[in-house]
């Protein structure tokens, strides 16, 4: 074993077991993928089934080729102040682009998708992002 690939095994280790200061193991921590975050906020009608609404959700997220990732979830219940668990179901899905999340919004299947819940949602919210990272 060479030098460089010794230390180069031994930071990670080191970093495995959070024994290097945080501005080093920093630098392992990975990003979400996908440059343009889009956050999604459902509350929902009295009788909505939750579960069949996920299972829908998840399966017309698969057919858009743009979707880079995708995070489906409920209230964590996080008892904070500050922390809104007030919601029934949240949607973050990730894009390459700005065009990316554009062609979303267009594709046939979100729009049909978004005429199919209409009616089981009291309250929406919906909150975009953008990085450069």
């Amino acid at each position: 074993m060479n030098k460089r690939s010794f230390f180069k095994k031994a930071l990670l280790s080191l970093g495995a077991m959070g024994l290097l200061p945080a501005s080093v193991n920093a630098q392992s921590k990975k990003y979400m993928k996908g440059k343009f975050i889009h956050m999604v906020y459902f509350w929902f009608n009295e009788g909505t089934d939750i579960d069949a609404f996920i299972s829908k959700t998840e399966t017309f997220l698969k057919q858009v080729p743009e979707v880079k990732g995708y995070h489906i979830g409920q209230p964590a219940g996080t008892p904070r102040e500050i922390v809104d668990n007030s919601y029934s179901v949240s949607l973050v899905v990730t894009f390459d682009s700005k065009e990316d999340q554009d062609a979303y919004q267009k594709h046939p299947v979100h729009v049909e998708y978004a005429e199919s819940i209409q009616s089981l949602i009291s309250s929406i919210k919906i909150y975009d992002s953008w990085s450069s990272l």
